[in-house]
């Protein structure tokens, strides 16, 4: 954006629209100059000299003042015209993991032909738009570009933690510099507004958690009816056998080898998984154990969602609790991975609402079949809290208590099941899909030697066969 681009609006014709253009220009001016600490001292003796030249009416004290009146003027002049036909880019990431390094690219540009820019600099903020998140901060960047050539650009990177989680916003961005003595600093405010969600802390789930997961998977009480082939993996090849579906035969390896051979699928012993969690805070008086407890469950949360988002076939559902409750849910994806964060990254601490109206919302499918995982900072009794629902009757409450996993995360029944991370989650991220990939490839291997030992022991079984009656053998 353009510094003269605020001097490209048409001009009022009339003296009223010029007087109310003033008024407003001095109300909130987007240019300003002030003095140094050094300017101000550098001010201060000038003024000393020019009092003592005058009482002692000693011409030499007026020419040195006059003579340090020189570059208090160039300051002032000069410093403006150094910020004459310049534009700022920001760039700015959509997303960041609480704890990750927030890079913030600026660009500055000299669209001067000969003159060069020196000693510019950037100050920028970053806001918090809720400051109701435990630890949220304002963050003000600040970058220092010494010379920029004449139609040149040059680029500053500034770096730092990212702060907790939420949406930020950037307020006004002001370009200043202190050229050429440092006596006077003229500063520039440029209207760049921009937004960054700052997704929760992603940490490590134990293998408790997987034994728990696995436990009440195990325990369901339903079957899903809904499988199909994008739910099941391919395992390999066998023999066609009386009912298999003719879709699943493999022509080609039925034409080599003479026989129907049909594709085998090893389906998934993977549940639909809905994660309810319930952000209650006291009113007042919240102490910071329970603020911290608070932050620790919405980081087990997002975790959970980015574990679950990793296998496909799955469906995830995200319900929070509140004056106005809310859910979303959808298959496991990358898309609904990030809209799960961002509205973990907003959930806001609440001290009305309850599980039982967060019950009233589910689909009748996930209430039927999927496992429940119910993250609370406060105990939950979770069969008053089915009977209060309206949706739950008492048989359809008793088949839900075997596929509820209640995490309370103010007590120490958490720690054994999600651990933060100490690395990056950009690391981590990296770890775990490069984990995954070898994972896929030593089953592809695995498959792929045990098809080979299939056929080899399919040949030497046909080698092995005694001839046929009426033949000589080998």
């Amino acid at each position: 954006m353009s510094f003269e681009e605020k001097s490209r609006l048409p001009e009022p014709v009339s003296r009223l629209g010029r007087l109310a253009r003033g008024v407003l220009g001095a109300l909130g001016p987007t240019e300003r100059s002030i003095l140094t600490r050094e300017g101000f001292i550098y001010f201060i003796v000038s003024l000393l000299l020019l009092i003592a030249g005058l009482i002692q009416q000693v011409n030499l004290i007026l020419l040195v003042f006059t003579l340090a009146a020189g570059p208090f003027l160039a300051s002032i002049f000069g410093g403006r015209s150094m910020l004459r036909r310049l534009s700022v880019m920001r760039r700015v990431p959509s997303y960041v993991f609480s704890g990750d390094p927030l890079v913030l690219d600026y660009a500055l540009e000299n669209g001067r032909r000969w003159s060069a820019a020196l000693a510019l600099f950037i100050e920028d903020s970053l806001i918090p738009v809720d400051r109701s998140v435990s630890g949220s901060a304002t963050l003000t960047p600040r970058v220092f570009f010494a010379r920029i050539p004449g139609r040149e650009r040059a680029r500053q990177q500034w770096q730092c933690p990212s702060p907790k989680r939420g949406r930020y916003q950037f307020r006004d961005l002001d370009v200043g510099t202190r050229s050429p003595f440092g006596i006077v600093e003229h500063r520039v405010v440029i209207a760049l507004p921009d937004q960054i969600v700052v997704y929760p802390r992603i940490g490590q789930l134990t293998r408790r958690w997987f034994l728990l997961q696995r436990q009440a998977t195990e325990n369901r009480r339903g079957q899903r009816h809904d499988r199909s082939a994008q739910q099941m993996e391919y395992h390999g090849l066998r023999d066609y056998r009386s009912g298999d579906s003719p879709r699943w035969i493999h022509w080609r390896t039925s034409a080599r080898r003479g026989e129907l051979m049909v594709k085998e699928f090893e389906e998934q012993n993977e549940q639909d998984l809905a994660i309810l969690v319930d952000p209650w805070l006291p009113r007042t008086k919240a102490a910071p154990e329970q603020r911290e407890a608070l932050e620790l469950a919405v980081s087990f949360a997002a975790t959970v969602c980015l574990e679950t988002c990793r296998h496909q076939g799955r469906r995830l559902l995200l319900g929070w609790t509140g004056p106005a409750p809310g859910v979303r849910h959808g298959p496991a994806s990358v898309k609904l991975l990030h809209e799960l964060l961002e509205q973990l990254a907003i959930l806001r601490p609440t001290s009305e609402g309850g599980l039982a109206e967060l019950l009233d919302l589910l689909p009748p499918v996930v209430l039927r079949e999927a496992i429940l995982i119910i993250i609370a900072t406060r105990p939950v009794n979770l069969l008053e809290e089915a009977e209060r629902s309206s949706r739950l009757s008492g048989t359809a409450a008793r088949s839900l208590m075997g596929r509820v996993l209640v995490v309370n995360a103010t007590s120490s029944e958490l720690a054994s099941l999600f651990q933060p991370a100490e690395a990056t989650t950009r690391n981590l991220l990296q770890h775990r899909l490069s984990s995954a990939i070898q994972e896929r490839l030593s089953t592809q291997e695995q498959r792929r030697r045990g098809s080979a030992s299939e056929e080899g022991s399919a040949e030497i079984r046909a080698q092995a066969a005694p001839p046929p009656q009426g033949e000589p053998g080998p």
